[in-house]
C-alpha cells in the first residue's frame, strides 16, 4: 500500500493470455517510480506489450522511450504547461504500421474508392481531419521551455518542496499521508486525508484561500477502494512554486480542522 509494484508481481501477473500490460511511469497518487525497463523486459520475454502512461512522468523526469523500451508512451499537454486539448502517443514503428487507424477523415487516407482505401502513412493515418494546430504550437513551446529549465533544476525543486511539506505533514496527528515515508519517492505529488474532514470540504477551504488542489478519487477510484480510502486530497508542487507557497498551504492545512469546527 505504499504504491510499490515488483517485478516479481508483474510475473505472477503474467499469464500466457496477457496481451497487453498498462502502468503508470509514476503515480499521479502515490508519486512512486515504477521501473518501467525492468517491467518491460519482463513483458517482452513473456510475449506481452507494455504500455506506459507517461503524464506524471514526462513533465517532472527526463524520460527516453528507447531506453525504458515501451511499446506505447502515452502523456498529457496541459501537466507540461502546454494548452487543453493536446497530447502525445508514441509508438514503435512496426506496431503503428500494424494499427488501423480508429478515425477517418481528410488527409489520413491516400487514395480512397466506393469500396476500399489506401491509408496515408505514419503519422498522418492516425491524425484524421483538421488537427490542432494552436496546441501543437503550444506543446512545442512547452517543451522548450522545459528544456531551457533543465529537468535536474526542475527535480531539485520540487523534492526540496515536497521534503518541506512531508516534514510537517508528518507532525499533525490527523492528516494521513498516503505512499511512502521519503520525500523522493512521491516525485512532487502528495495525496492525504483529515480525520472527520470529507476531502471536498478540505478542497473547498484550500481555495478560499487561493490554493489550488484536488479532491477525488483523481481518476483511480479501483485504487482507493484497494487502499480502503474513500476519497483523498492531493496537493503537487511543480518548479515554478516556492518556500513561501509551502507555508501557505501548511498554514491552511493546520487550520482546517478548527475551520470545521473540531477545535483544532
Amino acid at each position: 500500500k505504499d504504491g510499490s509494484y515488483s517485478v516479481d508481481a508483474l510475473l505472477n501477473a503474467l499469464t500466457k493470455n496477457t496481451k497487453l500490460f498498462a502502468i503508470a511511469q509514476i503515480s499521479n497518487i502515490f508519486g512512486r517510480l515504477n521501473p518501467i525497463q525492468e517491467f518491460a523486459a519482463v513483458c517482452h520475454e513473456n510475449g506481452t506489450l507494455i504500455v506506459c502512461d507517461g503524464a506524471q512522468s514526462v513533465p517532472h523526469i527526463p524520460v527516453n522511450v528507447q531506453f525504458l523500451d515501451v511499446d506505447f508512451l502515452a502523456f498529457s499537454g496541459h501537466k507540461m504547461l502546454a494548452p487543453m486539448g493536446i497530447g502525445v502517443l508514441y509508438g514503435k514503428e512496426a506496431l503503428l504500421d500494424q494499427m488501423p487507424p480508429f478515425l477517418y477523415g481528410g488527409e489520413m487516407i491516400e487514395y480512397v474508392t466506393r469500396s476500399d482505401a489506401t491509408f496515408a502513412q505514419l503519422p498522418h493515418k492516425f491524425e484524421a481531419g483538421t488537427v490542432n494546430v494552436g496546441g501543437a504550437v503550444g506543446l512545442h513551446a512547452a517543451i522548450q521551455y522545459l528544456n531551457q529549465i533543465g529537468f535536474d533544476t526542475i527535480m531539485q525543486r520540487e523534492d526540496t518542496l515536497t521534503a518541506a511539506a512531508l516534514s510537517e505533514m508528518r507532525k499533525m496527528p490527523h492528516v494521513h499521508v498516503i505512499g511512502s515515508d521519503l520525500p523522493e519517492e512521491h516525485h512532487g505529488i502528495i495525496a492525504f486525508t483529515i480525520d472527520g474532514v470529507h476531502p471536498h470540504d478540505i478542497a473547498a477551504i484550500f481555495d478560499s484561500d487561493n490554493i489550488a488542489v484536488r479532491a477525488g478519487h483523481h481518476c483511480a477510484q479501483p485504487l482507493h477502494a484497494f487502499l480502503g480510502v474513500p476519497s483523498t486530497v492531493r496537493m503537487s508542487v511543480s518548479f515554478y512554486n516556492d518556500a513561501s507557497d509551502i507555508e501557505r498551504f501548511l498554514d491552511t492545512l493546520k487550520s482546517i480542522r478548527g475551520r470545521m469546527g473540531y477545535g483544532g
